[in-house]
């Protein structure tokens, strides 16, 4: 305050000196004026006074144990202050333990949450796919009886290249065993080599990661990849071929008997395979791609296309339709 007095006798301004020093004007007039009343003392800041409702050392220790019990790990703060009222009959607010925590460095999330800072595996790595019988997704969907909770069970193995379902089997039970059987014939109808057997891909069901599965595909010479937990995108395709299964004009719904599902999917994925003209594989069956013969088809329609395009460019021309494109080359 004195240095400030002074330098502003000086001729100073108070906003110069005050820059000087690096200290607020506003914060300078206030010191003045209360030094001028002598009120100080008044708004001086006073000493640190424990609350009257602060926990007590009792109440401190029994949060410390209930935070570091194995019973109580995976709960919250709101769930830790219901358990400690119930069992100790001493109620602590669930903000004071999160306090609590925070003093002890153990703030994070509880349960489900703290999973969500945890690096997730990687995706399955499918760059490698070239062509066909390179990789087989797989996978299981269940087919209504018409009797509450009595399902049965449609296995499909499918040619992620072509789209081609390679295998599939209808069973009333499921089991890791008749997901093998689905593969075992999916092998037979394509005459795979033992040497260049497909890897397989599929989510993390129990049919799948069971050890008589691992010890199948060991024994035929097949790497499984694994999609990621709770990500269906990892393993698309099967997917949507459900969803074709299902949303198709002629599914009836329900199947009484497994003689009735089996006749329906004998006639369904002859259609799928040879006569359906699939979106993402550019309008050509499965089974045209699964052989190569769609690069002959692709190429057929390209050709049909450009003539197509230049004969009715030329009758345009000659009807007098103005044509920027045909000028340009005329030109």
């Amino acid at each position: 305050m004195a240095l400030l007095e002074e330098a502003i006798a000086q001729g100073l301004t108070a906003r110069a000196a005050c820059a000087v020093l690096g200290l607020s004007e506003r914060r300078w007039r206030v010191w003045r004026s209360r030094a001028r009343v002598g009120d100080f003392e008044r708004h001086a800041v006073p000493a640190h006074v424990r609350p009257y409702n602060a926990l007590t050392p009792q109440e401190r220790e029994l949060i410390r144990s209930a935070v570091g019990s194995a019973e109580w790990a995976d709960a919250s703060c709101r769930e830790l202050s219901v358990k400690i009222l119930e069992r100790h009959g001493v109620y602590v607010p669930h903000v004071s333990i999160w306090l609590f925590e925070r003093e002890l460095g153990i703030a994070g999330h509880r349960g489900k949450r703290r999973r969500m800072g945890v690096k997730r595996p990687e995706a399955p790595d499918t760059r490698f796919l070239k062509g066909p019988n390179q990789l087989w997704a797989w996978d299981i969907t269940k087919l209504r009886t018409g009797v509450p909770h009595r399902f049965w069970y449609l296995y499909v193995v499918l040619d992620q290249w072509s789209r081609k379902v390679v295998g599939w089997h209808v069973s009333e039970r499921e089991t890791s065993a008749e997901g093998q059987r689905a593969w075992d014939r999916a092998v037979l109808a394509e005459g795979v080599p033992a040497e260049r057997m497909p890897r397989s891909l599929s989510d993390r069901g129990a049919q799948m990661r069971s050890k008589s599965t691992a010890t199948f595909f060991q024994d035929l010479g097949v790497a499984q990849l694994f999609a990621r937990p709770r990500t269906p995108n990892d393993n698309p395709f099967v997917e949507s071929l459900f969803a074709t299964v299902k949303t198709a004009p002629t599914y009836p719904g329900i199947f009484t008997t497994i003689a009735e599902a089996i006749a329906y999917f004998t006639r369904f994925f002859a259609w799928y395979n040879d006569e359906h003209l699939h979106t993402r594989i550019g309008m050509v069956t499965p089974s045209q791609k699964h052989s190569g013969e769609a690069v002959r088809i692709l190429a057929e329609r390209e050709v049909i296309k450009q003539r197509t395009m230049a004969q009715r460019r030329l009758v345009n021309a000659q009807l007098g339709v103005p044509n920027k494109e045909l000028e340009a080359a005329v030109s």
